[in-house]
Protein backbone atom coordinates (compact mmCIF):
# COMPACT_ATOMS: atom_id res chain seq x y z
CA UNK A 1 0.00 0.00 0.00
CA UNK A 2 1.86 3.18 -1.21
CA UNK A 3 0.91 6.69 0.39
CA UNK A 4 0.39 9.66 -1.10
CA UNK A 5 -0.37 13.11 1.21
CA UNK A 6 -1.63 16.00 0.41
CA UNK A 7 -0.62 19.95 0.08
CA UNK A 8 0.48 21.93 -2.74
CA UNK A 9 2.78 24.50 -1.30
CA UNK A 10 1.78 24.32 2.05
CA UNK A 11 3.87 24.59 5.33
CA UNK A 12 6.53 22.67 5.90
CA UNK A 13 4.82 20.52 8.29
CA UNK A 14 2.40 18.96 4.91
CA UNK A 15 4.98 16.37 4.34
CA UNK A 16 4.41 12.25 4.56
CA UNK A 17 5.06 11.99 7.96
CA UNK A 18 2.92 15.09 8.95
CA UNK A 19 -0.07 13.83 6.88
CA UNK A 20 0.03 9.68 7.77
CA UNK A 21 2.30 8.89 10.72
CA UNK A 22 2.07 12.27 13.27
CA UNK A 23 -2.17 11.24 12.55
CA UNK A 24 -2.07 7.71 13.38
CA UNK A 25 -2.82 6.51 9.81
CA UNK A 26 -0.06 4.14 9.58
CA UNK A 27 0.04 2.66 12.92
CA UNK A 28 -3.78 2.07 12.25
CA UNK A 29 -2.71 0.06 9.33
CA UNK A 30 0.26 -1.68 10.58
CA UNK A 31 -2.31 -3.13 13.83
CA UNK A 32 -4.00 -4.64 10.40
CA UNK A 33 -1.20 -6.10 8.97
CA UNK A 34 -1.04 -3.89 5.94
CA UNK A 35 2.32 -3.14 4.35
CA UNK A 36 2.81 0.31 3.88
CA UNK A 37 5.33 2.64 2.17
CA UNK A 38 5.56 6.11 2.60
CA UNK A 39 6.23 8.81 -0.90
CA UNK A 40 7.44 12.03 -0.02
CA UNK A 41 5.90 14.38 -2.89
CA UNK A 42 8.15 17.27 -4.23
CA UNK A 43 7.79 20.47 -1.68
CA UNK A 44 7.70 23.05 -4.40
CA UNK A 45 7.15 21.13 -8.36
CA UNK A 46 6.86 22.62 -11.43
CA UNK A 47 4.59 19.88 -12.78
CA UNK A 48 1.94 17.21 -12.34
CA UNK A 49 4.33 15.08 -14.57
CA UNK A 50 7.32 15.77 -12.14
CA UNK A 51 5.10 14.98 -9.38
CA UNK A 52 3.85 11.22 -11.36
CA UNK A 53 8.01 10.72 -12.14
CA UNK A 54 9.04 11.41 -8.47
CA UNK A 55 6.19 8.61 -7.44
CA UNK A 56 7.32 6.42 -10.31
CA UNK A 57 10.65 6.44 -8.34
CA UNK A 58 9.83 5.72 -4.91
CA UNK A 59 7.70 2.84 -6.37
CA UNK A 60 11.41 1.72 -8.38
CA UNK A 61 13.25 2.25 -5.42
CA UNK A 62 10.95 -0.20 -3.20
CA UNK A 63 10.75 -2.47 -6.49
CA UNK A 64 7.14 -2.47 -6.34
CA UNK A 65 4.93 -3.04 -9.52
CA UNK A 66 0.98 -2.79 -10.02
CA UNK A 67 1.12 -0.85 -6.41
CA UNK A 68 -2.08 -0.13 -4.60
CA UNK A 69 -2.33 4.14 -4.35
CA UNK A 70 -3.90 5.71 -1.44
CA UNK A 71 -3.86 9.53 -2.30
CA UNK A 72 -5.01 12.19 0.07
CA UNK A 73 -6.28 15.35 -1.32
CA UNK A 74 -3.79 17.30 -3.82
CA UNK A 75 -1.99 13.68 -3.99
CA UNK A 76 -4.98 12.59 -5.59
CA UNK A 77 -3.97 14.56 -8.89
CA UNK A 78 -0.78 12.48 -8.66
CA UNK A 79 -2.14 9.18 -7.84
CA UNK A 80 -4.35 9.71 -11.02
CA UNK A 81 -1.57 11.24 -13.52
CA UNK A 82 0.44 8.08 -12.28
CA UNK A 83 -2.53 5.88 -13.11
CA UNK A 84 -3.22 7.34 -16.62
CA UNK A 85 0.54 7.78 -17.95
CA UNK A 86 2.08 4.83 -16.41
CA UNK A 87 -0.38 2.16 -15.81
CA UNK A 88 1.56 -0.75 -15.31
CA UNK A 89 2.81 1.12 -11.85
CA UNK A 90 -1.15 1.36 -10.58
CA UNK A 91 -3.34 -1.95 -9.98
CA UNK A 92 -6.07 -0.11 -8.00
CA UNK A 93 -6.58 3.83 -6.34
CA UNK A 94 -7.91 5.34 -3.50
CA UNK A 95 -8.61 8.62 -3.63
CA UNK A 96 -9.31 10.56 -0.20
CA UNK A 97 -10.41 13.46 0.09
CA UNK A 98 -10.18 14.90 -3.58
CA UNK A 99 -8.89 18.74 -3.47
CA UNK A 100 -10.78 21.08 -5.17
CA UNK A 101 -10.18 22.96 -8.36
CA UNK A 102 -11.40 25.95 -9.51
CA UNK A 103 -12.56 27.96 -6.35
CA UNK A 104 -11.43 31.35 -7.25
CA UNK A 105 -10.11 32.68 -3.38
CA UNK A 106 -8.00 29.37 -3.12
CA UNK A 107 -6.63 28.87 -6.29
CA UNK A 108 -6.11 32.55 -6.62
CA UNK A 109 -3.85 32.48 -2.93
CA UNK A 110 -2.44 29.13 -4.25
CA UNK A 111 -1.60 31.15 -7.38
CA UNK A 112 0.46 33.98 -5.46
CA UNK A 113 2.38 31.62 -3.62
CA UNK A 114 3.45 29.13 -6.49
CA UNK A 115 4.46 32.60 -8.36
CA UNK A 116 6.71 33.82 -5.98
CA UNK A 117 8.52 30.12 -5.77
CA UNK A 118 8.63 29.91 -9.49
CA UNK A 119 6.56 31.70 -12.23
CA UNK A 120 3.12 32.79 -12.98
CA UNK A 121 3.01 29.98 -15.83
CA UNK A 122 3.80 27.25 -13.48
CA UNK A 123 1.07 28.56 -11.18
CA UNK A 124 -0.70 28.26 -14.43
CA UNK A 125 -0.41 24.79 -15.12
CA UNK A 126 -0.24 23.65 -11.65
CA UNK A 127 -3.92 24.75 -11.28
CA UNK A 128 -5.36 24.08 -14.33
CA UNK A 129 -7.44 20.45 -14.75
CA UNK A 130 -11.08 19.91 -13.81
CA UNK A 131 -12.47 17.91 -11.92
CA UNK A 132 -9.35 18.20 -9.73
CA UNK A 133 -5.97 19.58 -10.69
CA UNK A 134 -3.63 18.04 -13.05
CA UNK A 135 -6.27 15.82 -15.07
CA UNK A 136 -9.11 16.36 -17.51
CA UNK A 137 -12.50 14.76 -17.94
CA UNK A 138 -11.69 13.52 -21.23
CA UNK A 139 -8.60 11.98 -19.82
CA UNK A 140 -10.48 10.57 -16.74
CA UNK A 141 -12.78 8.90 -18.97
CA UNK A 142 -10.67 6.35 -20.48
CA UNK A 143 -8.95 5.35 -17.53
CA UNK A 144 -8.63 1.73 -16.62
CA UNK A 145 -8.25 -0.14 -13.39
CA UNK A 146 -10.57 -0.04 -10.47
CA UNK A 147 -10.91 3.67 -8.46
CA UNK A 148 -12.62 4.26 -5.38
CA UNK A 149 -12.78 7.62 -4.04
CA UNK A 150 -13.56 8.36 -0.58
CA UNK A 151 -14.74 12.21 -0.23
CA UNK A 152 -14.11 15.04 2.73
CA UNK A 153 -16.85 15.21 5.02
CA UNK A 154 -17.87 17.59 6.15
CA UNK A 155 -16.86 19.23 3.07
CA UNK A 156 -15.23 22.40 3.10
CA UNK A 157 -13.99 25.02 0.50
CA UNK A 158 -10.64 23.24 -0.12
CA UNK A 159 -12.45 19.32 -0.63
CA UNK A 160 -15.94 19.88 -1.82
CA UNK A 161 -18.50 17.19 -2.16
CA UNK A 162 -19.31 18.35 -5.73
CA UNK A 163 -15.74 17.56 -6.71
CA UNK A 164 -16.12 14.10 -5.61
CA UNK A 165 -19.29 13.38 -7.45
CA UNK A 166 -18.05 14.88 -10.76
CA UNK A 167 -14.66 12.76 -10.09
CA UNK A 168 -16.72 9.87 -9.79
CA UNK A 169 -18.77 11.08 -12.72
CA UNK A 170 -15.93 11.42 -15.20
CA UNK A 171 -14.34 8.23 -14.46
CA UNK A 172 -17.53 6.39 -15.22
CA UNK A 173 -16.91 2.84 -12.87
CA UNK A 174 -15.16 4.20 -10.10
CA UNK A 175 -17.59 3.91 -6.09
CA UNK A 176 -17.98 6.86 -4.38
CA UNK A 177 -17.70 5.56 -0.59
CA UNK A 178 -17.64 6.65 3.35
CA UNK A 179 -16.23 9.96 3.82
CA UNK A 180 -14.40 11.33 6.65
CA UNK A 181 -12.01 14.62 7.46
CA UNK A 182 -8.58 14.20 6.05
CA UNK A 183 -6.04 13.90 8.76
CA UNK A 184 -4.05 16.57 9.27
CA UNK A 185 -7.86 18.24 10.02
CA UNK A 186 -8.45 18.09 13.87
CA UNK A 187 -11.78 15.96 13.52
CA UNK A 188 -10.34 13.23 12.12
CA UNK A 189 -9.26 10.78 15.24
CA UNK A 190 -12.60 9.46 15.71
CA UNK A 191 -12.50 8.40 12.31
CA UNK A 192 -9.32 6.86 12.10
CA UNK A 193 -10.19 3.33 12.71
CA UNK A 194 -13.08 3.61 10.20
CA UNK A 195 -10.50 4.80 7.88
CA UNK A 196 -8.03 2.32 8.44
CA UNK A 197 -10.53 -0.13 8.00
CA UNK A 198 -11.60 1.05 4.70
CA UNK A 199 -7.74 0.84 3.45
CA UNK A 200 -7.72 -2.80 4.43
CA UNK A 201 -10.91 -3.66 2.53
CA UNK A 202 -9.81 -1.84 -0.41
CA UNK A 203 -6.54 -3.73 -0.47
CA UNK A 204 -8.29 -7.16 -0.11
CA UNK A 205 -11.05 -6.40 -2.35
CA UNK A 206 -10.77 -8.79 -6.02
CA UNK A 207 -11.23 -7.23 -9.40
CA UNK A 208 -14.48 -9.38 -9.51
CA UNK A 209 -16.11 -8.61 -6.10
Amino acid sequence: MVLVHGGLYDDPAMTAGGFWLATGVVDALVDRDVDVILHERPPAPRSWIEERIALEATLRDAEVDRAAIVAGSNGCSVALRLALDSPTFVARTLLCWPATAGDPVIDELARVIITEAHDADTATKLLSGRPIRGVTAGELAGLDGEVVVHPSMPENPMHRRSTATELVAALGSALLIGGSPEPVDPGFGPHRDAFADLVLAFSQVMPDD
